[in-house]
């Protein structure tokens, strides 16, 4: 999808309506009352309304529920994240998208990160161990993968057809959980992006020995810290994996449609937070 046939398809709130309208009802709505198939539609109120009164809005048991940015802004961030061959900044999609507030956007990128993940974790794969050093204790500004061990999956074998899907250290996972914990009994507001590596399904690992996957492998954390240090200049270790989850998503769909794989997990099943 190019530029002028993602304006012409969503370019208004109303087209971006549409299209959520007919891709739920295609897939089925259920209502979480009563577990019963919802068909009435209110086209006044913009809702559907379940026979035991329950009433469902578009962004009901979506990524996007309780958020107050227009559908065009999330159709936009979606296109804007899937059809660059590098990443943009948050900054930088504050600055498209017109908001001025950092912490939506960055809340907003951040949730289309775990839908990336998500796609990802929805497959199989098989896992490889690739040790750089001993790790670092400092993971608060993580620039660079070097002294990390990061586990990069390989789906094919085929040249060109190969899928990754790279995770963060085990021992950033559990400081991960810990520190989200924490947050949690404070009051977080931004859950909606927590708990994303307890979907992970680790395997015991296998190091790899052939030249050429070595190289992959090496080439692929190099493209990776150059993402980390030099357009997001450093990230926090809570946040490490969803943007591994990005780098990823967009390796494995470098031949294909990046919107429409996105978009079906941002409108998937129901997301479960941590209320």
């Amino acid at each position: 999808m190019n530029f002028e046939e993602f304006i012409r398809h969503f370019g208004t709130e109303k087209k971006c309506e549409n299209h959520i309208k007919n891709y739920r009802e295609k897939q089925g709505i259920i209502c979480t009352n009563c577990s019963e198939k919802v068909i009435n539609w209110r086209a006044k109120q913009k809702y559907w309304r379940c026979k035991c009164g329950k009433k469902i809005s578009l962004k009901s048991g979506t990524l996007m529920e309780s958020s107050k940015l227009k559908f065009t802004t999330w159709f936009k961030a979606i296109f804007l994240m899937t059809h660059i061959k590098k990443p943009y900044s948050t900054a930088e999609i504050a600055r498209i998208l017109g908001i001025k507030r950092y912490r939506t956007v960055w809340y907003l990128v951040m949730k289309l990160r775990c839908a990336m993940g998500r796609e990802l974790l929805a497959k199989d794969y098989f896992q490889f161990l690739y040790i750089f050093s001993h790790s670092n204790e400092r993971d608060v500004q993580i620039k660079k993968l070097k002294n990390y061990s990061v586990g990069a999956i390989r789906k094919k074998e085929q040249k060109g057809d190969d899928e990754i899907n790279l995770l963060a250290p085990l021992h950033l996972h559990l400081n991960v959980n810990a520190e989200e914990n924490r947050l949690n009994s404070k009051g977080y507001r931004c859950k909606k992006i927590l708990g994303v590596q307890n979907t992970i399904e680790w395997v015991n690992p296998v190091s790899p020995v052939k030249p050429t996957v070595i190289k992959w492998l090496n080439k692929l954390h190099s493209n990776t810290s150059r993402i980390l240090n030099g357009i997001h200049h450093g990230v926090h270790f809570l946040h490490l994996q969803k943007y591994l989850f990005e780098f990823s998503f967009n390796y494995n769909y470098r031949k294909k449609d990046k919107f429409q794989p996105l978009f079906n997990q941002v409108l998937g099943k129901r997301w479960q937070t941590n209320d």
